[in-house]
């Protein structure tokens, strides 16, 4: 039988894209033994809103309304205590509806609240450190690499915007037609 001949793939005018990404949970006694420093869950919270777009409302707010204060309560910590957060960024229309969702800022004044800096590194806020899903990964697939974002920030090792010594990460990911959301609180 003849060897298979070489097959060239070309790809014209489409970026292939594939993610991936793992998260890995222990206890409390394996994970100060681990080579690495460990980032612990301090709180979650999850919501789900309507099953359809056309069924959202009001269109300027998501259940992370419902699910931020679960995670923040059950983390103990409050907004002013978050170092940075790792939102899911499908749009751009989607950080300002989730800050204003989460309770970062007003109903209304998330344009404001973005224009003062306050997500840049060194601002109030900053978010997205490795370029969120706009920048560094397909949206729709963002999800798990704001958990790796925000464990990376608390060890000390994001290869993108490492900002210094944060201790409270929010990590956001909004499913579905803006109808899912998680919202985790990590901190070290």
């Amino acid at each position: 039988m003849a060897a298979a001949a070489p097959v060239t793939v070309r790809w014209e005018g489409v970026l292939p894209v594939t993610t991936g990404g793992a998260v890995v949970l222990t206890g409390k006694s394996r994970a100060v033994s681990c080579r690495r420093k460990p980032v612990w869950l301090l709180g979650f919270g999850e919501a789900l809103g309507q099953m359809q777009m056309s069924q959202m409302w009001p269109y300027t707010e998501t259940v992370a309304r419902v699910s931020g204060p679960r995670a923040l309560a059950m983390a103990g910590v409050a907004h002013d205590d978050v170092d940075c957060a790792q939102i899911y960024d499908s749009f751009t229309i989607t950080v300002l509806i989730t800050l204003e969702s989460l309770g970062f800022c007003g109903k209304g004044e998330g344009g404001p609240f973005v224009e003062s800096g306050a997500l840049a590194p060194g601002g109030a806020l900053p978010i997205n450190t490795d370029g969120g899903g706009l920048s560094s990964n397909h949206p729709g697939r963002r999800g798990v690499f704001t958990l790796i974002e925000g464990v990376r920030q608390l060890r000390g090792e994001s290869p993108g915007v490492q900002l210094p010594d944060p201790k409270v990460v929010l990590c956001h990911g909004t499913g579905g037609s803006l109808s899912a959301t998680a919202t985790m609180i990590l901190g070290v």
